[in-house]
């Protein structure tokens, strides 16, 4: 189980099984319950999950969730921005000096020589200092992604594989035994409250006396409500129902923005000044931004790492866990337990009454 300062530690999942729809408070926080059972958290109607980055691979078999590539690329831009900023502004110190001494040397240049010839440490520390930590960043995230394989979610067996942390042996547990939740941490930094949001699943691990946790950071509660109904809607519903993989952050995606931005910013008539954040076809001025911000950052090659990122945290699992995953005929697959059934049927029709999962009547699990 993972140990560290979160609402999850004060968890007792054994003596206090939780049940859908529970509210439980902590010394940390507090923390609202999906399963057990795994119950819808509302009304979700076809098509409506749309995509998302944390589905790896999904088909009629299996699906595995972890974390995908994306945001790779933008890490990637943020460490070049950040190494051409510094060069820039030490070049721009040097040719301050150089202008105010072009008098005592041969000429601008001749002093823009000197100057550099002679503190050319400054120029070295300015490329290395921000490369090595930001690319010691990028690159330490992107293994220590490698290193976890994703949680696989086969729906033909309704059981669930995973690794434990350091292990090379699978753990498949049923996928009814799934908890789920998302939590609200409170912490106070010394001059203010603040609040994290964390969606997670336990799962049992390989003793059977505790449990597994998976958590990841959310924004917001209904983003953690939304998680978990991408893998209730895969394991429970029809395919209309289930998200669907995003896009891989490569180069034929950066691509493909690129040429959507530019359709969209010829398609009417747009102002030479109107500056925007989140849309760079605001303006020329924006649009010009946009260009200069990814020449800056060598264009492509922060694709290129986030393809790189890609190929290195592709699952590559063992051949009990391949030979769990092949489909299986139709009248082999596992049948949902009939206490789900009946709580679900009993949580949807509370749901087309107008109930909430906030009232949601607590059903044993």
């Amino acid at each position: 189980m993972t140990k560290d300062q979160s609402v999850e530690q004060d968890f007792n999942l054994n003596d206090q099984r939780p049940l859908a729809g529970e509210v439980r408070t902590y010394p940390l926080g507090e923390a609202l319950f999906f399963s057990p059972k795994p119950l819808p958290s509302a009304r979700v109607s076809p098509n409506s999950l749309g995509e998302s980055n944390q589905i790896l691979e999904i088909n009629d078999s299996y699906m595995d969730i972890g974390q995908s590539n994306q945001g790779k690329a933008f890490q990637a831009q943020l460490v070049i921005f950040w190494v051409m900023l510094a060069t820039f502004v030490v070049l721009s110190v040097f040719m301050f000096s150089a202008n105010i001494m072009k008098d005592t040397h041969e000429g601008f240049f001749q002093a823009l020589f000197v100057t550099i010839q002679e503190d050319w440490g400054a120029l070295i520390l300015a490329i290395m200092l921000p490369s090595t930590f930001g690319w010691s960043a990028v690159i330490n995230s992107s293994l220590k992604k490698a290193r976890q394989k994703p949680i696989r979610f086969n729906r033909q067996r309704r059981e669930v594989c995973y690794f434990e942390e350091g292990s090379k042996t699978p753990t498949i547990v049923p996928w009814e035994e799934a908890v789920s939740w998302v939590s609200m941490y409170k912490g106070f930094t010394g001059s203010a409250i603040v609040s994290n949001v964390t969606f997670g699943i336990a799962l049992p691990d390989s003793s059977r006396k505790d449990y597994w946790m998976f958590k990841r950071p959310v924004g917001i509660m209904e983003e953690g409500q939304r998680s978990w109904e991408i893998i209730r809607c895969y394991m429970e519903e029809e395919p209309e129902y289930w998200a669907t993989k995003a896009q891989n952050e490569d180069r034929k995606s950066f691509d493909a923005s690129r040429n959507k931005l530019r359709k969209k910013f010829r398609e009417s008539h747009r102002p030479l000044f109107a500056l925007s954040m989140s849309d760079p076809t605001a303006s020329y001025f924006n649009m010009f931004g946009y260009y200069a911000f990814n020449i800056l950052c060598f264009w492509k090659l922060p694709y290129i790492v986030s393809e790189w990122d890609n190929r290195i945290s592709m699952a590559n699992f063992p051949p009990e866990v391949n030979e769990w995953s092949k489909p299986l005929p139709r009248e082999e697959w596992a049948k949902p337990s009939e206490d789900l059934k009946k709580q679900k049927d009993a949580a949807i029709k509370h749901y087309n009454s107008g109930g909430t999962l906030a009232n949601l009547k607590l059903l044993k699990a």
